[in-house]
């Protein structure tokens, strides 16, 4: 192991915040490595909880995130909690726009909040691979709870219930229909569902439709990451909140509670088989870094597709020669 990143490790478990911050700057800039960290910290403390929070662009989870955040800090002062934001990559930069840290900066001076915030880069679902390594590196610091709040971008959403614990699905009224919304996918993806904006026109309705959605849907068909949820009334899981107003938001915590009370065992199981999707994962994403890398060297990147295009070679016969020539790289430490 590299032992820069040994010493970060070190200096995380130990508490240094700095090392942290410069820790998952590493990780999200080398998503490959992750292995490296699971090596070096599989004895670590794990949270509690990671809440993955998604839904529609516009329906609010921002400011939700920011009232679940001020209510778990109200109701337990002693814990550490982390936010992850997940916001929309720059077409130019593929850095965050970091909306969401501006929206919470009444959280930033609070020594015991950990806020984040990371750059989609196009990954399915709006999850880099390196958003699992922050947090891990959360866990290490000492975050019993981590909220983990998703770009909105429709169906491939479902891939947040791979990565949470429990999926918070967030839907507002204005939006079109919603409910088609989750018959594409979010359905399966979420545990517990909030009508925010409750004080606008249509929430009433909007709370309604997803109850009735959700008592007709099997249930084995409620899904969350290793298990399956039976919707049963002494189970709440459809609420009906204003982030705005912070009507709700106790309500909607007690379920969260009562969830992380009920399954915290089987989340620690489940992650601990995740392991191995990762390490796929970071192998996936080292041989995608080597071999991005065979084809710009010297500015050959165009005129080896202009190859393809012209008929003198195809995408498996090209494929082959770039992973060769990454080997061959690899053998004289060039990558």
């Amino acid at each position: 192991m590299n032992n820069e990143l040994s010493n970060l490790i070190h200096q995380a478990r130990s508490g240094d915040i700095r090392a942290a911050s410069r820790l998952m700057s590493r990780m999200v800039d080398e998503p490959q490595r992750l292995v490296e960290l699971f090596s070096e910290t599989d004895d670590c403390p794990q949270p509690r909880l990671v809440l993955g929070i998604t839904g529609a662009p516009g329906s609010g989870k921002s400011t939700l995130t920011d009232r679940i955040a001020g209510e778990y800090r109200n109701r337990y002062p002693d814990r550490k909690l982390g936010i992850i934001a997940v916001d929309p990559s720059s077409p130019f930069t593929g850095g965050a726009v970091l909306g969401d840290r501006v929206r919470m900066m009444r959280h930033s001076t609070d020594p015991m909040i950990f806020i984040r915030s990371l750059a989609s880069r196009g990954h399915l679902g709006g999850l880099a691979l390196g958003a699992r390594a922050v947090v891990h590196v959360m866990g290490l610091i000492g975050c019993e709870v981590i909220l983990v709040e998703t770009v909105g971008v429709g169906q491939s959403e479902v891939e947040v219930a791979s990565r949470c614990d429990l999926t918070l699905v967030v839907l507002a009224p204005g939006q079109g229909d919603s409910i088609q919304m989750l018959k594409a996918g979010l359905m399966e993806a979420g545990n517990l569902f909030v009508i925010n904006k409750a004080d606008r026109d249509g929430a009433d309705q909007l709370y309604q439709s997803l109850v009735s959605v959700l008592q007709l849907k099997p249930k084995n068909e409620i899904r969350s990451a290793g298990y399956c949820t039976d919707v049963v009334p002494e189970l709440e899981n459809v609420f009906l909140v204003s982030a705005f107003e912070g009507r709700n938001i106790d309500r909607l915590v007690d379920a969260i509670e009562l969830y992380t009370h009920q399954h915290h065992e089987q989340w620690k199981a489940h992650r601990q088989r995740q392991v191995q999707e990762e390490v796929r994962e970071a192998l996936l994403e080292e041989v995608r870094r080597r071999v991005l890398k065979v084809m710009g060297v010297n500015g050959r990147s165009e005129a080896r597709i202009d190859r393809i295009l012209r008929g003198e070679t195809g995408v498996a016969e090209l494929a082959s020669e770039l992973m060769k020539e990454a080997a061959g790289m690899t053998e004289k430490g060039d990558l």
